[in-house]
Protein backbone atom coordinates (compact mmCIF):
# COMPACT_ATOMS: atom_id res chain seq x y z
CA UNK A 1 0.00 0.00 0.00
CA UNK A 2 1.28 3.62 -0.69
CA UNK A 3 0.04 7.21 -0.61
CA UNK A 4 -0.08 9.32 -3.59
CA UNK A 5 -0.10 12.25 -1.57
CA UNK A 6 1.01 11.27 1.71
CA UNK A 7 0.76 14.61 3.87
CA UNK A 8 -3.03 14.43 3.79
CA UNK A 9 -2.42 10.95 6.23
CA UNK A 10 -1.36 13.24 9.05
CA UNK A 11 -3.72 15.46 8.55
CA UNK A 12 -6.14 13.74 8.76
CA UNK A 13 -5.00 12.20 12.17
CA UNK A 14 -4.66 15.81 13.56
CA UNK A 15 -8.10 16.26 12.44
CA UNK A 16 -9.37 12.97 14.25
CA UNK A 17 -7.24 13.87 17.14
CA UNK A 18 -8.33 17.45 17.24
CA UNK A 19 -12.19 16.47 16.79
CA UNK A 20 -11.85 13.59 19.36
CA UNK A 21 -10.16 16.35 22.01
CA UNK A 22 -12.96 18.81 21.73
CA UNK A 23 -15.18 16.39 21.71
CA UNK A 24 -14.10 15.21 24.92
CA UNK A 25 -13.55 18.65 27.00
CA UNK A 26 -17.06 19.60 25.49
CA UNK A 27 -18.28 16.51 27.41
CA UNK A 28 -16.87 16.94 30.56
CA UNK A 29 -18.10 20.39 30.41
CA UNK A 30 -21.37 19.23 29.41
CA UNK A 31 -21.30 16.33 31.86
CA UNK A 32 -20.50 19.21 34.83
CA UNK A 33 -23.68 20.47 33.95
CA UNK A 34 -25.86 17.73 33.76
CA UNK A 35 -24.83 16.89 37.27
CA UNK A 36 -25.80 19.83 38.44
CA UNK A 37 -29.10 19.51 37.63
CA UNK A 38 -29.95 15.95 38.93
CA UNK A 39 -28.24 12.09 38.12
CA UNK A 40 -27.90 10.95 35.19
CA UNK A 41 -30.60 8.08 35.98
CA UNK A 42 -33.30 10.80 36.44
CA UNK A 43 -32.72 12.90 33.94
CA UNK A 44 -32.61 9.69 31.24
CA UNK A 45 -36.01 8.60 32.92
CA UNK A 46 -37.25 12.33 32.44
CA UNK A 47 -36.25 12.47 28.97
CA UNK A 48 -36.20 9.35 27.70
CA UNK A 49 -32.44 9.83 26.38
CA UNK A 50 -29.28 9.24 27.57
CA UNK A 51 -28.07 12.64 27.38
CA UNK A 52 -24.62 11.24 28.64
CA UNK A 53 -23.53 9.10 25.96
CA UNK A 54 -25.07 9.64 22.44
CA UNK A 55 -23.29 13.07 22.24
CA UNK A 56 -19.99 11.49 23.07
CA UNK A 57 -20.71 8.81 20.50
CA UNK A 58 -21.74 10.77 17.67
CA UNK A 59 -18.56 13.16 18.46
CA UNK A 60 -16.20 9.86 18.00
CA UNK A 61 -18.48 9.18 14.48
CA UNK A 62 -17.39 12.25 13.47
CA UNK A 63 -13.35 12.16 14.52
CA UNK A 64 -13.29 9.10 12.81
CA UNK A 65 -15.58 9.99 9.78
CA UNK A 66 -12.49 13.28 9.30
CA UNK A 67 -10.01 10.53 9.52
CA UNK A 68 -10.72 8.15 6.95
CA UNK A 69 -11.41 11.44 4.32
CA UNK A 70 -8.07 12.55 5.31
CA UNK A 71 -6.49 9.06 4.05
CA UNK A 72 -9.00 9.08 1.00
CA UNK A 73 -7.64 12.90 -0.23
CA UNK A 74 -4.06 11.04 0.53
CA UNK A 75 -4.68 8.86 -2.49
CA UNK A 76 -4.51 5.39 -1.35
CA UNK A 77 -3.20 2.88 -3.84
CA UNK A 78 -2.87 -0.81 -3.78
CA UNK A 79 -2.79 -3.93 -5.97
CA UNK A 80 0.49 -2.79 -8.47
CA UNK A 81 0.68 -4.16 -12.07
CA UNK A 82 3.81 -3.66 -14.64
CA UNK A 83 3.17 -1.87 -17.43
CA UNK A 84 5.27 -0.80 -20.46
CA UNK A 85 4.99 2.41 -21.80
CA UNK A 86 6.32 4.29 -24.75
CA UNK A 87 8.63 7.48 -24.23
CA UNK A 88 8.40 9.83 -26.87
CA UNK A 89 8.79 13.55 -26.88
CA UNK A 90 9.91 15.60 -30.00
CA UNK A 91 11.04 18.98 -29.70
CA UNK A 92 8.91 21.12 -32.61
CA UNK A 93 9.67 24.78 -33.38
CA UNK A 94 6.68 26.17 -35.85
CA UNK A 95 7.77 29.08 -37.70
CA UNK A 96 5.02 31.52 -38.78
CA UNK A 97 5.56 33.80 -41.54
CA UNK A 98 4.23 37.56 -40.97
CA UNK A 99 5.87 39.44 -43.82
CA UNK A 100 2.96 41.86 -45.56
CA UNK A 101 2.88 39.25 -48.35
CA UNK A 102 0.64 37.08 -46.06
CA UNK A 103 -2.02 39.63 -46.32
CA UNK A 104 -2.46 38.62 -49.86
CA UNK A 105 -5.93 36.93 -50.63
CA UNK A 106 -5.08 33.56 -52.91
CA UNK A 107 -6.21 31.39 -50.24
CA UNK A 108 -9.68 31.91 -48.01
CA UNK A 109 -9.44 33.92 -46.29
CA UNK A 110 -6.32 35.22 -46.81
CA UNK A 111 -2.46 33.25 -46.82
CA UNK A 112 -1.70 34.59 -42.81
CA UNK A 113 -4.71 33.51 -41.30
CA UNK A 114 -5.14 29.94 -43.87
CA UNK A 115 -1.56 29.56 -41.94
CA UNK A 116 -2.98 30.12 -38.42
CA UNK A 117 -5.53 27.53 -39.34
CA UNK A 118 -2.66 25.04 -40.32
CA UNK A 119 -0.94 25.68 -36.94
CA UNK A 120 -4.30 25.38 -34.60
CA UNK A 121 -4.34 22.08 -36.37
CA UNK A 122 -0.50 21.18 -36.07
CA UNK A 123 -0.88 22.09 -32.29
CA UNK A 124 -3.94 19.90 -31.41
CA UNK A 125 -2.17 16.68 -33.74
CA UNK A 126 1.05 17.34 -31.21
CA UNK A 127 -0.26 16.76 -28.28
CA UNK A 128 2.22 16.01 -25.53
CA UNK A 129 5.36 17.04 -27.37
CA UNK A 130 7.67 20.08 -26.95
CA UNK A 131 6.42 22.67 -28.83
CA UNK A 132 8.11 26.23 -29.66
CA UNK A 133 6.84 29.59 -31.62
CA UNK A 134 8.69 31.79 -33.72
CA UNK A 135 7.43 34.30 -35.96
CA UNK A 136 9.79 36.45 -38.99
CA UNK A 137 9.35 39.14 -41.70
CA UNK A 138 12.66 40.95 -42.26
CA UNK A 139 13.74 39.82 -38.92
CA UNK A 140 13.06 36.28 -36.70
CA UNK A 141 11.45 36.85 -33.48
CA UNK A 142 10.96 33.99 -31.17
CA UNK A 143 7.36 34.27 -29.48
CA UNK A 144 7.12 30.89 -27.01
CA UNK A 145 9.97 28.82 -26.05
CA UNK A 146 9.68 24.72 -26.03
CA UNK A 147 6.55 23.66 -23.80
CA UNK A 148 4.39 21.35 -23.51
CA UNK A 149 1.86 23.25 -22.03
CA UNK A 150 0.11 24.29 -25.34
CA UNK A 151 -2.53 26.36 -24.29
CA UNK A 152 0.18 28.75 -23.59
CA UNK A 153 0.94 28.83 -27.31
CA UNK A 154 -2.43 28.62 -28.99
CA UNK A 155 -2.53 32.35 -27.24
CA UNK A 156 0.80 33.52 -28.72
CA UNK A 157 -0.39 31.89 -31.86
CA UNK A 158 -4.08 34.40 -31.23
CA UNK A 159 -1.89 37.25 -31.05
CA UNK A 160 0.35 36.76 -33.51
CA UNK A 161 -0.38 39.39 -36.61
CA UNK A 162 1.92 41.00 -39.48
CA UNK A 163 0.81 44.33 -38.06
CA UNK A 164 3.78 43.08 -35.11
CA UNK A 165 6.38 42.90 -37.35
CA UNK A 166 9.29 45.29 -36.51
CA UNK A 167 11.36 45.05 -39.76
CA UNK A 168 9.63 44.75 -43.05
CA UNK A 169 10.68 42.31 -45.49
CA UNK A 170 11.12 38.28 -45.19
CA UNK A 171 14.17 36.79 -44.25
CA UNK A 172 13.57 32.71 -44.03
CA UNK A 173 17.37 32.58 -43.11
CA UNK A 174 17.19 34.35 -39.64
CA UNK A 175 13.67 32.96 -38.86
CA UNK A 176 15.73 28.99 -39.14
CA UNK A 177 18.19 30.44 -37.22
CA UNK A 178 16.04 31.64 -34.21
CA UNK A 179 14.23 28.23 -34.26
CA UNK A 180 17.63 26.07 -34.62
CA UNK A 181 18.59 28.12 -31.31
CA UNK A 182 15.80 27.15 -29.44
CA UNK A 183 15.91 23.67 -30.12
CA UNK A 184 19.53 23.52 -29.58
CA UNK A 185 19.36 24.35 -25.75
CA UNK A 186 17.27 20.93 -25.69
CA UNK A 187 18.90 18.02 -24.62
CA UNK A 188 17.83 15.39 -26.64
CA UNK A 189 18.78 13.10 -29.18
CA UNK A 190 19.49 13.86 -32.49
CA UNK A 191 16.61 13.21 -34.75
CA UNK A 192 13.48 13.78 -32.43
CA UNK A 193 13.93 17.41 -33.09
CA UNK A 194 11.93 19.45 -36.14
CA UNK A 195 11.30 22.79 -37.51
CA UNK A 196 7.79 23.24 -39.48
CA UNK A 197 7.85 26.30 -41.04
CA UNK A 198 4.45 27.72 -42.72
CA UNK A 199 5.57 30.32 -45.31
CA UNK A 200 4.97 31.76 -49.30
CA UNK A 201 8.44 31.37 -49.38
CA UNK A 202 9.38 34.84 -50.67
CA UNK A 203 12.57 35.82 -49.47
CA UNK A 204 14.99 39.23 -49.54
CA UNK A 205 17.52 36.79 -48.16
CA UNK A 206 20.37 35.88 -50.07
CA UNK A 207 20.18 31.86 -51.65
CA UNK A 208 23.52 30.92 -49.86
CA UNK A 209 21.81 32.14 -46.58
CA UNK A 210 19.04 30.07 -46.38
CA UNK A 211 21.43 27.23 -47.46
CA UNK A 212 23.54 28.16 -44.37
CA UNK A 213 20.76 28.01 -42.02
CA UNK A 214 19.48 24.93 -43.42
CA UNK A 215 22.78 23.28 -43.39
CA UNK A 216 23.11 24.18 -39.31
CA UNK A 217 19.97 22.73 -38.61
CA UNK A 218 21.44 19.68 -40.57
CA UNK A 219 24.67 19.53 -38.59
CA UNK A 220 22.50 19.07 -34.93
CA UNK A 221 20.19 16.35 -36.95
CA UNK A 222 17.27 18.69 -36.72
CA UNK A 223 14.70 18.69 -39.88
CA UNK A 224 12.63 21.17 -41.42
CA UNK A 225 9.18 20.39 -42.76
CA UNK A 226 8.24 23.78 -45.01
CA UNK A 227 4.77 24.27 -45.91
CA UNK A 228 3.93 26.74 -48.78
CA UNK A 229 1.01 29.32 -48.27
CA UNK A 230 -0.51 30.59 -51.36
CA UNK A 231 -0.47 29.91 -55.46
CA UNK A 232 1.31 30.62 -58.36
CA UNK A 233 -0.21 32.74 -60.31
CA UNK A 234 0.69 36.03 -58.08
CA UNK A 235 -1.50 37.91 -55.92
CA UNK A 236 -1.82 41.96 -54.99
CA UNK A 237 -1.15 42.57 -51.67
CA UNK A 238 -3.84 44.57 -49.69
CA UNK A 239 -2.94 47.48 -47.39
CA UNK A 240 -2.67 47.31 -43.65
CA UNK A 241 -1.96 49.81 -40.69
CA UNK A 242 0.28 49.12 -37.85
CA UNK A 243 -2.71 48.05 -35.72
CA UNK A 244 -3.74 45.52 -38.67
CA UNK A 245 -7.01 47.28 -40.29
CA UNK A 246 -7.18 47.50 -43.77
CA UNK A 247 -7.00 50.75 -45.37
CA UNK A 248 -7.76 50.16 -49.14
CA UNK A 249 -5.85 49.62 -52.08
CA UNK A 250 -2.96 47.98 -52.58
CA UNK A 251 1.00 47.51 -51.95
CA UNK A 252 2.76 49.18 -55.08
CA UNK A 253 6.52 49.73 -56.07
CA UNK A 254 8.12 52.85 -56.42
CA UNK A 255 7.09 53.35 -59.51
CA UNK A 256 3.45 52.79 -59.07
CA UNK A 257 2.92 49.57 -60.10
CA UNK A 258 0.62 47.27 -58.27
CA UNK A 259 3.00 44.76 -56.35
CA UNK A 260 2.33 40.91 -57.46
CA UNK A 261 3.08 37.85 -54.90
CA UNK A 262 4.01 34.91 -55.59
CA UNK A 263 4.41 31.42 -53.32
CA UNK A 264 8.24 30.56 -53.96
CA UNK A 265 8.45 26.63 -53.32
CA UNK A 266 11.82 26.61 -54.10
CA UNK A 267 13.93 28.20 -51.52
CA UNK A 268 11.94 26.28 -48.50
CA UNK A 269 12.36 23.14 -50.54
CA UNK A 270 16.05 22.95 -51.07
CA UNK A 271 16.23 24.12 -47.18
CA UNK A 272 14.22 20.78 -46.56
CA UNK A 273 16.00 18.45 -48.63
CA UNK A 274 19.16 19.13 -47.07
CA UNK A 275 17.87 18.52 -43.41
CA UNK A 276 15.99 15.33 -44.59
CA UNK A 277 12.58 17.16 -44.67
CA UNK A 278 10.75 17.99 -47.66
CA UNK A 279 8.17 21.02 -48.74
CA UNK A 280 4.96 20.20 -49.30
CA UNK A 281 2.16 22.87 -50.19
CA UNK A 282 -0.82 23.99 -47.41
CA UNK A 283 -3.86 21.77 -49.11
CA UNK A 284 -5.98 19.04 -47.78
CA UNK A 285 -2.99 16.54 -47.64
CA UNK A 286 -0.26 19.03 -47.17
CA UNK A 287 -0.39 18.85 -43.00
CA UNK A 288 -1.11 15.22 -43.04
CA UNK A 289 2.03 15.04 -44.76
CA UNK A 290 4.44 16.85 -41.85
CA UNK A 291 2.18 15.11 -39.12
CA UNK A 292 3.23 11.21 -41.09
CA UNK A 293 6.77 12.99 -40.97
CA UNK A 294 6.76 13.80 -37.64
CA UNK A 295 5.51 10.18 -36.50
CA UNK A 296 7.95 8.83 -38.20
CA UNK A 297 10.37 10.52 -36.03
CA UNK A 298 8.61 10.07 -33.10
CA UNK A 299 8.09 6.06 -34.13
CA UNK A 300 12.37 6.10 -34.92
CA UNK A 301 13.28 7.00 -31.62
CA UNK A 302 10.79 6.43 -29.24
CA UNK A 303 11.94 4.13 -26.05
CA UNK A 304 9.89 1.36 -24.32
CA UNK A 305 10.09 1.86 -20.52
CA UNK A 306 8.13 -0.26 -18.04
CA UNK A 307 6.77 0.96 -14.78
CA UNK A 308 4.10 -0.30 -11.88
CA UNK A 309 0.98 0.97 -12.27
CA UNK A 310 -0.82 1.61 -9.05
CA UNK A 311 -5.09 0.82 -8.49
CA UNK A 312 -6.44 4.22 -6.27
CA UNK A 313 -8.30 3.03 -3.51
CA UNK A 314 -9.92 5.85 -1.94
CA UNK A 315 -13.26 5.08 -2.40
CA UNK A 316 -13.15 2.92 0.21
CA UNK A 317 -12.12 5.31 2.58
CA UNK A 318 -14.81 8.08 1.51
CA UNK A 319 -17.40 5.27 1.54
CA UNK A 320 -16.54 3.90 5.23
CA UNK A 321 -16.76 8.62 6.11
CA UNK A 322 -19.68 8.45 4.72
CA UNK A 323 -21.21 5.67 6.73
CA UNK A 324 -19.94 6.68 9.69
CA UNK A 325 -21.83 9.97 8.62
CA UNK A 326 -24.81 8.85 7.94
CA UNK A 327 -24.52 6.89 11.45
CA UNK A 328 -24.50 9.98 13.22
CA UNK A 329 -27.20 12.00 11.18
CA UNK A 330 -29.24 8.88 12.24
CA UNK A 331 -28.69 9.13 16.21
CA UNK A 332 -29.11 12.86 15.50
CA UNK A 333 -32.74 12.39 14.51
CA UNK A 334 -33.53 9.93 16.81
CA UNK A 335 -32.31 11.81 19.75
CA UNK A 336 -34.89 14.77 18.41
CA UNK A 337 -37.93 12.69 18.89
Amino acid sequence: MRFEHPLWVWLGILAAAAGVALVYLWHRRRRGALDALGSSGMLERLTGVDLTGTPHRRGALVAAALGLMGFALAGPQWGAEEVEEQTVALSVVLVLDISESMWAEDVTPNRFERQLLEARRLVNELAGHRLGLVVFAGSAYPLSPLTVDHSALRLYLDAADPSMAGTPGSSPASAIGAAVELLGDEPTEDGDRAIVMLSDGESHDEDDQVQSAARAAAAQGIRIFAVGIGSDRGEPIPRYDRVGERIGGFKRDSTGEVVLSRMEAEPLADAADRTGGFWTRADAAGVSRVLAGLAELEAGHGQVTRGVRWTPRFQWFVAAALMLLATDWAWARRAQR
